[in-house]
C-alpha cells in the first residue's frame, strides 16, 4: 500500500531529475534549488493527504489483501505507524534524486541504501527482539526518521556548496 503511493512520488521525482541535472550542468544553481524546494513541498503535501487517507482507512486497506481478522489486527497498526512518517519520504527521495543528478555518487548511494538497508534491517532485528511484533511494525517508521536525519546534512551540504558558486 505504501509502495503504491511511494511509486507515484518516485515518478514525480524522476521528472525532477532531468530538470535538476540540466540546470546543475548549466550552472543555473538557483533553478536547482527552486526545483528541489518545489518538489519537496508538493510531494510532502501529496504524502500528507495520502497518509491521512491511509490512517483513516488502514483496516480497509489491509482487508483488500487479506480477509483475516488477525492479519488486519497486525497490519492496520503497521500501516498507521508507517503512514505517520510517510511524508518524510518527500525529503528523502527528492534529496537522493538531487544528489544523483548532480553527480554526488557517494552521498546518493548512502542515502539510497539508508531507508531499506542501513536502518531497516538492523531495526527489524533489534526491535523485534525486544518488542516482538510491535517492534517489527515500528521498524520502518523509525528507519524513515533516521534516514531523514541522514539526508538532512547531505542535502544542506550540497545546497550550501552550490550557494557558494
Amino acid at each position: 500500500i505504501i509502495m503504491f503511493a511511494n511509486s507515484a512520488m518516485i515518478g514525480f521525482g524522476q521528472g525532477f531529475q532531468p530538470i535538476c541535472g540540466f540546470n546543475y550542468g548549466a550552472k543555473l544553481y538557483s533553478r536547482v534549488k527552486e526545483a528541489f524546494w518545489f518538489c519537496v513541498k508538493y510531494s510532502f503535501a501529496f504524502l500528507v493527504v495520502t497518509s491521512i487517507i491511509m490512517i483513516i482507512f488502514a483496516p480497509q486497506f489491509i482487508h483488500l489483501f487479506r480477509d483475516d481478522a488477525e492479519v488486519i489486527a497486525v497490519g492496520a497498526p503497521a500501516l498507521i505507524f508507517q503512514a505517520i512518517t510517510f511524508p518524510f519520504n518527500s525529503w528523502i527521495v527528492m534529496s537522493n534524486m538531487m544528489l544523483q543528478s548532480a553527480g554526488r555518487a557517494a552521498s546518493a548511494s548512502i542515502l539510497a541504501s539508508a531507508r531499506q538497508g542501513l536502518t531497516l534491517i538492523p531495526l527489524v532485528l533489534i526491535l523485534s527482539h525486544f518488542f516482538g511484533i510491535t517492534g517489527i511494525q515500528l521498524a520502518q517508521p523509525i528507519g524513515d526518521v533516521i534516514t531523514v536525519f541522514i539526508a538532512i546534512p547531505f542535502t544542506f551540504s550540497f545546497l550550501n556548496s552550490i550557494k557558494e558558486k
